[in-house]
């Protein structure tokens, strides 16, 4: 280096161990985002910006004072305007209108919750379950597993160091291994004992899902055809999903348990940090039960909770739509156990998701621009919408798609509704229509040139007969040449949070030690450590399953005591 280089070059040196002291994601800002390389005099300096961050300052354990910095402002909505009935103050002993001494109150008549209260009443147990409406609630009439009879039945087995190895990457290794691994180990024993109580005893009337459609001999253990695995363990039940909350209501008064409608859990009781009861109110006013055995947490999520979205969930992991009916869902159980110490999953926490659109249509987003392999998950593929500038995209198909549309029918893809339904939302008078893709470019408010370049590298691929941009399967891929042109605004629909209080495998409510609070429990989606950033939608119906498993073994569990 001759001496008039020397002279103008500034070297800086900053160690290690001197950054890592210096403040965190302050300084490692500031030192990025003023780090300029310069090119005609080889001169390279460091500008240290001022900021007013101190150390650890983006760290915070109250909730409310959560801050999530975002590339764009997205707005956070919550499934409705819901009302918690949980209350912050402690209720004294002279609101008390009535006193009951049972052996265990389980709150919320979920899926989760029925099976709790069902597996308690049926071991003898003084079992009440109390739910905030005028009756239960069930989204899905469906259930799965691995080595239920039903399973075996269908001839299923599978490869559970492939599902487990699925199961921590969809969660990134944040989920408890071990949870997940009880669920592997139990989940055939509680859907057994499930169906056991209905009257449909024929096994036949229980199809796996993805054979449910037109493939009614599809057995592989998963979908072969995307990109990642998506599992076939899902099964329906021969039920309504509107007529299960009844069904199951009437098992458990059958096997002497005692229901409450509009009966909600208000608050905890606790002497000398064990949980002994719990406080709802009725239209009498508050009633306290003693609880002998313990209080079961079940109120599902927080869906309906505007306040607690905007804490704990990430502003690009909310959907803009939501597809739920529960709207007690307001988080009811996981404050009641966090104002007695509980722990709770770290943010963000989970969303249930959906795309729109089920079917694998070629998507873009606001930039024209294909985003993704449009045959994945449908988990995957709402996590890649929700990823996009605006988090919404367009789903595009042709006149012809009524025809075309034998390209993507496969299992996963027949067994929910079918070829008519889903043509029907593709060209539905919701859809922008064009006769030329420039036009359709115009109306969509996306970049013309980028969009008909978009068309016309997928008509390249789907001619050749390979997606070499996002190895979507070569055979399914149809051509978009046979005008009008259809375009539909797409956005991912929420189906509930997924996240909640720390458990262990006897779904016992833990604290920020992770030591268990004597009395307490939390089952269903107002449990959590198995979920991250995410719900694994590829394992298929692990939620409805682990609802039912969780509720069936606290049953087991508390009568044991």
């Amino acid at each position: 280096m001759d001496e008039h280089n020397k002279e103008k070059t500034i070297n800086i040196e900053m160690s290690r161990r001197g950054f890592l002291k210096a403040g965190g994601a302050a300084v490692g800002t500031a030192v990025l985002g003023g780090m300029v390389a310069g090119c005609g005099d080889n001169v390279t300096r460091v500008v240290q910006t001022p900021s007013t961050q101190s150390a650890g300052s983006m760290q915070t354990t109250d909730p409310s004072k959560a801050v999530w910095p975002v590339l764009e402002e997205l707005e956070v909505t919550a499934a409705g305007s819901g009302t918690s009935a949980f209350v912050t103050t402690t209720i004294p002993d002279s609101a008390i209108v009535k006193t009951y001494n049972v052996d265990v109150v389980v709150c919320g008549l979920g899926p989760a919750g029925d099976a709790a209260a069902l597996s308690c009443a049926e071991r003898g147990l003084k079992t009440v379950a109390v739910e905030k409406r005028a009756s239960g609630n069930y989204n899905s009439a469906t259930i799965g597993g691995t080595t239920s009879k039903l399973h075996k039945h269908w001839g299923m087995t599978y490869d559970t160091d492939a599902w487990m190895s699925d199961a921590m990457l969809d969660n990134a290794f944040q989920g408890d291994m071990e949870l997940f691994r009880h669920w592997l180990d139990n989940n055939g024993e509680a859907v057994d004992w499930y169906i056991s109580h209905f009257d449909n005893k024929s096994l036949d009337s229980y199809p796996l899902t993805f054979a449910a459609g037109d493939f009614p001999n599809f057995r592989d253990q998963w979908d072969k055809t995307s990109l990642s695995r998506s599992w076939n363990t899902s099964l329906n039940l021969p039920y309504k999903p509107s007529d299960l909350a009844g069904i199951v209501a009437g098992f458990i008064t059958a096997a002497g348990g005692e229901i409450r409608y509009k009966c909600p859990a208000c608050q905890l009781v606790t002497s000398g940090g064990k949980v002994t009861g719990v406080i709802v109110k009725s239209d009498q006013g508050y009633e306290k039960y003693n609880c002998a055995k313990g209080v079961v947490l079940a109120t599902g999520g927080y869906e309906f909770n505007l306040q607690m979205l905007k804490e704990r969930c990430r502003p690009r992991s909310v959907p803009r739509h939501w597809l739920t009916t529960a709207t007690g869902n307001t988080g009811d159980g996981h404050l009641m156990g966090l104002a007695v110490g509980a722990a709770e999953d770290e943010y963000p926490h989970s969303i249930m998701l959906d795309p729109e659109q089920l079917m694998p249509f070629l998507r873009v987003n606001k930039l024209g621009k294909r985003f993704t392999p449009e045959y994945e998950p449908y988990g995957h593929l709402a996590l890649a919408i929700q990823a996009q500038p605006g988090a919404y995209d367009y789903y595009i198909v042709d006149s012809a798609i009524a025809t075309k549309i034998d390209k993507i029918w496969t299992p996963s893809s027949s067994c929910y509704a079918p070829k008519s339904v889903w043509v029907g939302a593709a060209t539905s008078s919701a859809a922008i229509k064009a006769d030329t893709l420039g036009d359709l470019a115009v109306m969509m408010g996306v970049p013309q040139d980028a969009f008909v370049a978009t068309i016309k590298r997928w008509n390249e691929m789907a001619a050749a007969g390979k997606d070499s941009d996002f190895n979507f399967p070569g055979n399914m891929m149809m051509t978009i040449d046979s005008p009008p042109y259809y375009a539909t605004k797409e956005f991912s629909d929420g189906l509930c949070t997924a996240s909640g209080l720390i458990v262990d495998t006897n779904s016992r409510v833990l604290d920020k030690s992770r030591s268990p609070i004597d009395g307490l429990y939390a089952i269903g989606l107002t449990s959590g450590g198995m979920f991250y950033n995410t719900y694994p939608h590829n394992l298929n119906c692990l939620s409805h399953t682990r609802n039912c498993m969780s509720g069936y073994l606290v049953g087991k569990y508390l009568a044991a005591l």
